[in-house]
């Protein structure tokens, strides 16, 4: 209906989150639901990872600007693009802007994590232990404990 609706998290298999206009969000969980698909409204105070939300990208775009970086030393991967940060500086700056308002690739990113790291640990630090869930869907073999809790 012309409203703002686009992937806004590709967490696992069978799970993507949205993120648009309100009511854009609130017919697609209702679409959903009648076509027998699990759909849950998520509080959340904005539409992240969505175009709505490039006023806040172009302000960070300004502020990185001011800020002088370096190549990462260690891997660094992007939300972006699910693969590694390359050692260009202006490439990261570029898509830490662009996570604004792009989807995060989260299963992307935990299937190249495991080919990059085969016998690595992973470890969520974060609140709960929504990353370590969504890893595990990705890949239930993969060593993955949480910190937060």
């Amino acid at each position: 209906e012309g409203a703002v609706l686009v992937p806004a998290n590709y967490n696992a298999p069978g799970q993507v989150v949205i993120s648009g206009a309100i009511a854009a969000c609130g017919r697609s969980v209702k679409v959903a639901e009648a076509k027998g698909i699990k759909a849950v409204a998520l509080k959340v105070a904005g539409a992240f990872h969505s175009p709505l939300m490039q006023p806040g990208a172009d302000k960070m775009g300004a502020e990185l600007e001011k800020v002088v970086f370096k190549a990462p030393a260690k891997p660094v991967w992007s939300n972006v693009t699910g693969a590694l940060h390359g050692s260009d500086v202006a490439t990261i700056k570029r898509l830490l802007v662009e996570q604004i308002t792009h989807p995060v690739r989260w299963e992307q990113t935990v299937v190249a994590l495991n080919a990059e790291s085969p016998d690595g640990r992973y470890i969520e630090l974060a609140p709960g232990r929504t990353l370590a869930g969504l890893a595990k869907r990705v890949n239930r073999r993969l060593p993955v404990e949480s910190l937060g809790g």
